[in-house]
């Protein structure tokens, strides 16, 4: 557009998302590139083809990646980008995104931006990945808002460490007026056990079991005895 602004970045394994001002729809748009060594012709794998494979490589000579790519216009303007970190990696990525002026945190799901989504109604392989059909506009779920109704102003940087357990992800947002940390699950909390969960009823239980097997063992052990003097 010919005017100087601030440009987000983020660069996390093969893909980059970054934030515009798009001067034509009035809006800021999250531009999303992912990067392929190469892709599989249009015949794909069968019996008698397979796809070009080469022993040697270098990346004086190599072939470039391919890109892939799309844009989503966002109901904000973003001030900063992040992405969440698991322990282990196993848990699905979300793109944290700072809203600036708006003050709020929002977190998106990775496989929304994915560029591979379709513009027509997807294909079987492509629901069983979680791809679902392009849409020009993306919202911000407030089930999705680590700062809930909190305010987090003109914060440029967004940081994520990874947790104790591999469900959570430690997300903190600074560089304006306001600091915020908080956990978030991005594939929920799988390796918790939920508040309401009976703890005193699985040690009972537990203290239970062992009793069992110790007055098992104890029986069995008479038995041989008694079978040994027989």
């Amino acid at each position: 557009s010919g005017t100087a602004a601030h440009v987000p970045v983020l660069i996390s394994e093969n893909w980059i998302v970054y934030a515009f001002p798009n001067a034509l729809t009035q809006r800021t748009e999250l531009g999303v590139l992912t990067l392929h060594e190469g892709m599989i012709d249009k015949n794909g794998i069968g019996m008698l083809t397979s796809p070009e494979q080469d022993l040697s490589f270098s990346s004086l000579t190599g072939p470039g990646p391919v890109v892939l790519g799309k844009t989503y216009g966002v109901p904000a303007p973003v001030s900063a980008l992040g992405v969440t970190t698991t322990r282990g990696g196993i848990s699905v990525k979300q793109i944290l995104v700072a809203t600036g002026a708006s003050g709020s945190l929002a977190s998106v799901d990775r496989r929304a931006l994915d560029p591979r989504r379709p513009t027509a109604e997807p294909k079987e392989a492509e629901k069983v990945e979680g791809l679902i059909r392009y849409a020009p506009l993306l919202s911000f779920s407030p089930l999705r808002t680590p700062s809930h109704g909190l305010e987090v102003r003109s914060a440029s940087v967004v940081i994520a460490a990874a947790a104790n357990v591999e469900s959570q992800s430690l997300v903190l947002a600074c560089g304006g007026p306001d600091v915020f940390f908080a956990r978030v699950t991005p594939s929920g909390g799988f390796d918790l056990l939920p508040d309401s969960f009976n703890r005193p009823l699985l040690s009972v239980v537990v203290i239970g079991l062992i009793g069992v097997v110790a007055t098992l063992k104890a029986m069995s052990k008479k038995k041989m005895v008694e079978v040994g003097w027989a």
